[in-house]
């Protein structure tokens, strides 16, 4: 079937965003069935007037639809599941929820990162609001999967042993790694109370157990905003 050039990618936009030939007509401003008549290839020589409006609903540029010189790359997605949720730069018991309760997000798949096990994170609090805002879901790879420690600048999950239980902590912080081997976890915060940072010796004093009493368990490597709020005064 001979269609117009920009039938596939509008075709292959629609269902990327979502939708169908008659909302994008609606928004587009353009005739209910116009859309339909490029992809099913009725209409050989559509309007460049109206290709244009249709660009806009679909948040490109003309150029894009007929396929010269095309910024759009596509982008490839994942699920990943959202496992229990942790307080920033502060430390909190149990970050893992009961498996019931997990639930499914979709987020761009990373390359960089293929092949390796992901999950999600609730954030909660304002000790990394210049990284998470509060609501943020941190995706994660457990440094056991990663196969490397963190380096400057990127930002982990870090647990130690509770001093008042048997339990484990956890909080997620910024990592400066020293010359020395020594990393000093520090908040990215708004808020001035929470401004101090925790230093991990190189090397640091193992339990009786064989386990460190600190040690970072996972990397943060995205973070998703599923709803963004703000707030006035």
């Amino acid at each position: 079937m001979e269609r117009h050039p920009s039938a596939a990618i509008i075709e292959q936009m629609m269902k990327a965003q979502n939708t169908n030939p008659k909302r994008l007509a609606k928004e587009a401003g353009v005739g209910p069935t116009y859309v339909r008549d490029i992809i099913e290839g009725r209409s050989l020589d559509p309007k460049t007037g109206k290709l244009t409006q249709i660009a806009t609903a679909l948040g490109c540029k003309l150029d894009d639809l007929l396929g010269k010189g095309s910024s759009i790359t596509p982008v490839h997605t994942t699920q990943i599941e959202v496992r229990g949720d942790v307080q920033a730069g502060v430390w909190r018991e149990a970050i893992e929820w009961p498996q019931a309760d997990w639930y499914a997000i979709t987020v761009p798949l990373d390359t960089a990162f293929a092949g390796l096990h992901r999950y999600g994170l609730l954030v909660k609090g304002d000790s990394m609001d210049k990284v998470f805002p509060d609501g943020s879901i941190a995706v994660v790879i457990n440094l056991a999967d990663l196969g490397r420690m963190p380096k400057t600048g990127e930002v982990v999950v870090a647990v130690h042993r509770s001093k008042t239980s048997d339990e484990f902590e956890a909080t997620v912080k910024a990592v400066q790694v020293l010359e020395s081997g020594e990393m000093i976890l520090w908040p990215q915060s708004t808020n001035p109370d929470f401004a101090t940072p925790l230093r991990i010796p190189a090397g640091a004093c193992e339990h009786d157990a064989g386990m460190p009493d600190v040690f970072i368990q996972a990397l943060v490597v995205a973070s998703y905003r599923p709803k963004p709020m703000v707030s006035f005064g």
